[in-house]
């Protein structure tokens, strides 16, 4: 059984949605856009920075994701462009629901995210 992540309420609109899960191995389109940008190899800076353990979570409307950042303990839910929006600290195994953080340039309000089972496969 897989999981979805919803989010809401966020200022930044383009991460409100659903999020369905996805492999760690594969990288996020948008944390490749920010790689090539900083001229950084984006599948080393993935293996580094992501969990290989954790799924990370993509959204169904745009190249939005949420992924656990191991590199400083944050989950991190990053627009399509793969920019950062919002993070929050902490471990747990699955993204919090509450307890965000805008990062500068993001507008409030703070998301609300909601975690739950689907019974469709891991996209």
């Amino acid at each position: 059984m897989s999981k979805v992540v919803s989010v809401a309420r966020a200022g930044q609109g383009e991460v409100n949605g659903l999020y369905f899960q996805k492999s760690p191995d594969i990288i996020p389109t948008g944390f490749v856009r920010t790689c090539n940008e900083m001229n950084w190899p984006s599948e080393s800076m993935w293996k580094r920075l992501s969990d290989p353990s954790r799924p990370w979570f993509l959204s169904q409307e745009n190249d939005s994701y949420i992924y656990y950042n191991r590199g400083d303990g944050n989950w991190w839910i990053d627009l399509p462009s793969g920019a950062g929006a919002y993070i929050v600290e902490s471990s747990d195994e699955d993204p919090p629901s509450g307890g965000w953080v805008a990062l500068p340039g993001n507008k409030p309000p703070l998301p609300t995210v909601e975690v739950r089972e689907s019974a469709n496969k891991e996209l």
